[in-house]
């Protein structure tokens, strides 16, 4: 797999020291800011968020990746708070200080820029996103790749190190180019 935009490497091995890797998916309870949140202290958020990491790890995954899963229903990329990407910043770091395996960032739906702002305060390696260059129709309506102006942002950051890992097409919507 070799990152866009440089050439030889594979992220893989330079991630995992291997090709093959399985990840583990930490989704995080509702989140401050999110329609679900219900008041929870932060601190219990944190620990479940570890504890899930630390059972993904024992059970013998290479490391994980961590998601905003509680925050029902996903908002676009643009109107998502800037107390998402603190919260998961502050529990990613914990994540990847204690637990010492690469840790990747997905924030739901398809939000590029603060998945980048996450990892590179958290010291994640990876991020995912689930449409990085096409647009598609899903249930937060019409959602379009983020890739000129997340590599512009990543290079900003001067976070080039960040690697993307992105779906072809998207399992969760449908692509009006190719009528799926």
């Amino acid at each position: 797999m070799t990152q866009l935009g440089q050439s030889g490497g594979d992220a893989l091995v330079e991630l995992f020291g291997r090709t093959k890797v399985v990840i583990g998916v930490v989704h995080l309870a509702p989140l401050p800011g999110s329609p679900r949140f219900d008041g929870e202290a932060v601190e219990a958020v944190y620990q479940r968020g570890l504890d899930d990491a630390r059972s993904y790890l024992d059970g013998g995954c290479d490391g994980v990746i961590v998601e905003n899963h509680g925050d029902i229903p996903f908002a676009k990329p643009d109107d998502i708070g800037p107390e998402t990407a603190a919260y998961m910043a502050v529990v990613s770091d914990r994540i990847r200080r204690e637990l010492g395996k690469p840790v990747g960032i997905n924030v739901l739906a398809n939000a590029a820029i603060p998945a980048l702002a996450i990892a590179s305060a958290a010291g994640a390696g990876f991020i995912r996103v689930n449409q990085w260059a096409n647009a598609y129709v899903a249930n937060e309506g019409f959602v379009e790749g983020e890739s000129g102006r997340a590599a512009r942002y990543r290079a900003k950051l001067r976070a080039n190190g960040i690697r993307v890992f992105a779906d072809a097409h998207v399992k969760h919507g449908a692509h009006a180019i190719v009528a799926d």
